[in-house]
């Protein structure tokens, strides 16, 4: 059946739907990290004995594309900044301050947070996680909190990459690439189409020669402008027709981008992510016409969500473990539990941390 379709970028604000649920499954995919013994381990020790084992463990693995969640929060980064300088016509030196202040605001209270939380932890709720003999995530737990020191958070809030980061919040990692696409964005936002593919290339030859993700990941800042320049002009139509046929289509690309990272490698699953991301940006601006709430709430909260997920569920980590007695889960519940105690608990930290940057900028466009 051929649906009712909207056209251009009139739907650009329901992309904010992508952006939560891309954040969602990185909170899924962490949580797994932080409670549960792992799928390798689950097959080896408890198996799968029945249709409904396998419809679970099956959804398991396919909330395990947590990168591939951050490369959709770049390309669409772009995109959406792309749109707002051009609607807005705003000066350079209002979007340094306004990024500024966006940006890094959230992320330095989340920083103080996320030292809080580790030093809690460690030393009063539950000293038991701090182990070298358990498994990777107590051992780069310890590292974290042994490591502590001035200089990592100097290091930390100018996105050095060393070790690990303060707080044990290895969510930053994505920031300081945020960060350089800002400080190149007028550059980028000059160049004529062809020139940003032929930049896409150099930065290519440039990664492979010398292995740096800086040069990897600004590739879907500018795919994300390429992508922009694409349905804002040339995009008449969405690419399928029929809506139910995209959903399935949509679905086979989301378990693509799960696989390709097993079978294959981590590059093709980036790859094929960029092209999922294409996919995904045409369905939502063609056929979503209606406001979900509860997912367009879940975007507001997204960089919040992002931010202090991780102390969150170390938070409660910390909490279900000192109860149970146990340190690592075969049980799926706890890391259920985690997600949604980190989603509740990020409402009250957007509206104390992120929310006020927002209606200061509000106010700053008067």
């Amino acid at each position: 059946m051929l649906l009712e379709i909207n056209s251009g970028l009139s739907n650009i604000r329901y992309l904010h739907i992508v952006r939560g649920l891309a954040a969602l499954l990185v909170v899924f995919f962490h949580a797994k990290y932080v409670f549960w013994v792992g799928g390798t381990i689950y097959m080896e020790e408890v198996g799968l004995h029945s249709f409904w084992d396998y419809v679970v463990f099956s959804a398991d693995m396919l909330s395990s594309c947590g990168k591939e969640c951050v490369i959709v929060f770049f390309i669409l980064s772009a995109f959406v900044i792309k749109h707002s300088f051009t609607t807005h016509q705003a000066k350079w030196s209002n979007f340094y301050k306004i990024r500024l202040i966006r940006i890094y605001w959230p992320f330095l209270l989340s920083l103080v947070f996320s030292i809080l939380v580790l030093f809690l932890c460690v030393n009063y709720i539950n000293p038991d996680i701090y182990t070298r003999d358990l498994r990777g995530y107590n051992l780069r737990l310890s590292d974290a909190y042994d490591g502590f020191s001035v200089g990592q958070v100097i290091k930390t809030i100018f996105f050095i990459d060393y070790g690990e980061y303060a707080g044990f919040n290895y969510a930053y990692w994505s920031l300081g690439h945020e960060l350089l696409f800002y400080i190149l964005f007028p550059v980028y936002n000059i160049l004529g189409r062809n020139t940003r593919f032929a930049v896409i290339a150099a930065f290519a030859v440039l990664f492979l020669l010398t292995g740096s993700s800086v040069f990897y990941y600004q590739v879907f800042f500018i795919a994300g402008l390429i992508l922009y320049d694409y349905f804002s002009n040339f995009s008449k139509a969405p690419v399928i027709k029929y809506k139910i046929l995209y959903l399935f289509i949509l679905a086979g690309f989301f378990v693509a981008v799960n696989l390709s990272n097993r079978m294959i490698s981590e590059k093709a699953s980036d790859i094929v992510t960029l092209v999922f991301s294409f996919f995904i940006f045409d369905y939502v601006l063609w056929f979503v016409h209606r406001k979900n709430y509860l997912l367009m709430k879940l975007g507001d909260i997204s960089y919040s969500l992002y931010l202090n997920h991780l102390p969150l569920l170390l938070l409660t980590y910390s909490v279900v473990t000192l109860y149970a007695g146990k340190l690592v889960f075969y049980n799926r519940l706890p890391y259920y539990s985690g997600v949604i105690v980190a989603v509740m608990l990020t409402i009250p930290l957007y509206l104390l941390t992120e929310k006020p940057s927002i209606n200061y900028l509000k106010k700053l466009r008067r």
